[in-house]
């Protein structure tokens, strides 16, 4: 079916550069707090105002720390062996970002304000807000701040804050708060969304003011972590403390007087720090911890410390900066998607990236596939050093993967967790959880883009060869050697397609599957060439490997004699075809309006399935036969998941229709700003934002990185009359642009490199451009 018609929802103008509110919209608030969210792959910090939402508007207040959560047990009404047994929630910690004003006793707020602006800057990572507010009196205050989640210290959040009295002498009462109480988000009936509370996730064990400072210490709920936060002012000569309230759990009042000459701006600055423990006793280390953070962030001041954060930028946007000539809204999401990719994905080894990034409660936080089959592929070609981080992340949780597998009655192997946060399965509708097996391949598949794209054979031998043999032994403890086919088939499991579940031979499932083998063999080869200990510690035997190739080379891949194309699973194409036509607007999403049962009945797909599978395996399925696939279940797609505008973009491009490319590339790049399917209140959708990337550089760019190198077939749409970017391969930034008549590729930095355009080699040196006609690609 064709995409849904979006009513374009946008709260904030559109720009290059910078997304802004250019007043205050209380019917946007939700939406401009997910939107306007900063974070550094640590701390997460939704955008909300600094004094809060007015009384009555909805809101949702967020601090998060990624990879930091509470657990509680999941209740069934019925169980079962196996099931999950708990739920992890990304943690909430306290609000430290929360100061109000007033002027005789009168409250300013954005609601009331003569004139509120607020703008996000892209390029370095900074909310800025100007605000001018009358109070009932007469008297008129100008506010100015600036706020950034330190990109360069990851324990950081600073604000400045800066004050004028425009045509007044006198006091204004500042109070500052560290909030551990803020109220929880849930929006019943939507399963996307989850609940988060943070009276249910954290304990408090201290809080205190201690000299300049104030600190709360707290135990997350059901997991060991404990967590400390501090917050500390560097204040103008002017202020005085008036008062501080330690009596009220969880919540860390000071109020301080201003004393405000007219005419004259004083500036003040807030230091949050965040910091954690996995040992629960060390509340005392912590907290001193968090001191001696606060303490050296004081000394370096708020302009250095902003310095050192913007450095991080421009080195980021030297490298990842994406040029779309011809539209503005189109260049503005895709500078926002790059840069919320950034501020998302954990970057110590031990914290992954979560399908809503650390921009709100949805999906409680989880990691999912998204994270391996959109985001490091991306990541490998931009940030490689991030990619390198949450592939370590799923390695450190290989153990808990092994466990799993023997819970799943496999004695042999790794299995991830569908969605999880510590390592621990969480989900707890099997069918569209657990049964989606296919994540083992997914990291597989990250393991080898992002192998292709570094060259990072140390990371193969410390990390990525062990995760790659686990995963795969899994596949042979699953599938089978069926007499019926002759084949190796792969039964009751989910596939991409979360409306079809528990299914015989998802094409796309065992065809992942075959790449993972034939993948998992070659770097074996290379280990067994060195000599590598790694395999006589794994106890890998020549029988294994010959049943890894047998399972390879005889997969089952399911396909229609009749209407010439791959089937999705043994049965889907003798379902009831889904009654389109007469299926209301408003009733989509499906799993919104209909029990699943209802949808695993019929030919519907929520989301590319068969199509992932025709990107994903490259040149191993002719462009004839992807054409086919294509015209077939395009049609019967809701696209009701945010995950698939984007492959079919790049499928589309790939079979010559540029224009239906455009138009899933649209989609897929405002999906957030545009807030295209109605639930980007509870955050950003990451691996929508990193598909729109994959979209540009998949798409219309025509790259793939395969073993011999980095291949462009380029097709710009006519709606696109420039596109430029850069990626960082083997070690060398390489420059790409390109118009409708010509590509040009530019080896900025690096070793000589042979590249591929059409097919054609080209070997460039550093500082050398060539360029090339797009026609002859056709």
């Amino acid at each position: 079916m064709s995409l849904q018609p979006h009513a374009a929802v946008r709260p904030l103008t559109t720009e290059p550069w910078t997304l802004t509110d250019s007043h205050y919209q209380p019917q946007h608030l939700l939406l401009q707090e997910t939107l306007l969210s900063l974070g550094n792959g640590y701390i997460g910090s939704r955008g909300t105002l600094e004094e809060g939402a007015a009384e009555g508007t909805a809101s949702c207040e967020g601090t998060y720390l990624n990879g930091v959560y509470s657990s509680e047990p999941i209740h069934y009404g019925e169980s079962a062996y196996g099931f999950a047994k708990h739920n992890h929630k990304m943690l909430q910690v306290a609000n430290g970002k929360q100061l109000k004003l007033s002027i005789d006793g009168e409250a300013l707020h954005a609601k009331t304000a003569v004139k509120h602006t607020r703008q996000l800057d892209l390029q370095y990572g900074v909310l800025s807000r100007h605000t001018e507010w009358h109070s009932q009196s007469g008297k008129q205050l100008r506010l100015q701040s600036r706020r950034f989640v330190s990109q360069a210290n990851p324990h950081l959040l600073a604000i400045e804050l800066t004050l004028t009295a425009v045509n007044f002498s006198g006091e204004v009462v500042l109070q500052s708060d560290l909030d551990a109480a803020y109220p929880g988000f849930y929006k019943k009936d939507d399963p996307r969304v989850g609940e988060m509370s943070i009276a249910d996730s954290l304990t408090l064990l201290r809080q205190q003011f201690s000299d300049d400072n104030s600190l709360m210490l707290h135990r997350a709920r059901g997991a060991h972590f404990i967590v400390a936060a501090a917050t500390s002012h560097l204040l103008p000569d002017s202020a005085s403390l008036l008062a501080q309230d330690n009596t009220t759990a969880n919540i860390l009042s000071q109020q301080f007087a201003l004393k405000l000459v007219q005419g004259e701006a004083q500036t003040l600055y807030k230091l949050v720090i965040y910091c954690h423990s996995t040992d629960i006793e060390a509340g005392d280390t912590l907290s001193q911890q968090a001191l001696s953070l606060l303490s050296s962030a004081r000394q370096q001041g708020f302009n250095q410390l902003l310095s050192e954060h913007q450095l991080w930028w421009q080195q980021y946007w030297q490298q990842a900066d994406v040029g779309i000539e011809g539209d503005v809204a189109l260049q503005q999401a895709m500078r926002f998607n790059l840069f919320s990719l950034a501020q998302s994905a954990g970057r110590n080894g031990q914290s992954n990236i979560g399908a809503k990034g650390l921009t709100g409660p949805g999906y409680d936080g989880h990691y999912f596939w998204d994270t391996e089959i959109y985001v490091v592929p991306v990541l490998s070609l931009i940030q490689p050093q991030i990619a390198r981080a949450l592939l370590s992340q799923r390695y450190s949780q290989l153990d808990a993967a092994r466990q799993r597998a023997r819970q799943m009655s496999h004695s042999q192997g790794a299995l991830y967790p569908w969605r999880t946060i510590g390592g621990e399965e969480c989900s707890a509708y099997f069918p569209a959880g657990t049964a989606q097996y296919h994540i083992n391949a997914a990291i597989a598949y990250a393991i080898r883009s992002y192998y292709l794209a570094s060259d990072d054979w140390s990371f193969m031998q410390q990390m990525g060869a062990e995760m790659l043999v686990e995963t795969a032994r899994l596949w042979l403890q699953l599938g089978f050697f069926s007499a019926r086919s002759g084949k190796f088939e792969i039964h009751m499991v989910t596939g991409p397609d979360e409306y079809s579940a528990l299914v015989n031979n998802n094409f796309y499932t065992n065809a992942m599957v075959q790449l993972q083998l034939r993948f998992t063999l070659q770097i074996v080869a290379k280990l067994q060439a060195e000599q590598h200990p790694l395999l006589l510690q794994l106890g890998v035997t020549d029988a294994e490997l010959r049943q890894w190739q047998q399972a390879a080379d005889s997969m089952y891949l399911p396909f229609d004699d009749k209407l010439q194309i791959h089937a999705q699973d043994d049965n889907f194409l003798s379902r009831k075809p889904w009654d389109f036509a007469n299926t209301p607007t408003d009733k989509y999403p499906l799993l919104l309006h209909y029990h699943p049962l209802v949808i695993y009945r019929h030919q519907v797909l929520k989301q590319a399935d068969v199509v992932l599978a025709l990107l994903l395996l490259d040149d191993a399925i002719p462009q004839a036969q992807k054409q086919r696939d294509l015209a077939y279940y395009e049609p019967l797609t809701t696209h009701d998941s945010s995950l698939s505008s984007c492959i079919h973009s790049i499928v589309f491009a790939e079979t010559g229709d540029t224009a239906r490319a455009h138009e899933f590339f649209g989609d897929s790049a405002r999906m957030d700003l545009d807030n295209h399917h109605g639930n980007t209140e509870v955050g950003v959708h990451i691996a929508c934002m990193a598909g729109s990337w994959l979209s540009l550089v998949m798409g219309f760019a025509g790259v793939r990185s395969r073993a011999d190198g980095l291949h462009f077939n380029p097709q710009l749409p006519a709606q696109l009359p420039g596109l430029c970017f850069r990626l960082n391969y083997r070690g060398r930034l390489l420059q790409f642009s390109a118009d409708q008549q010509q590509a040009s590729y530019t080896l900025v930095s690096g070793e000589p490199l042979t590249l591929f355009h059409c097919a054609q080699a080209l070997t460039l040196n550093e500082g050398e451009t060539l360029s090339r006609v797009i026609g002859e690609c056709l």
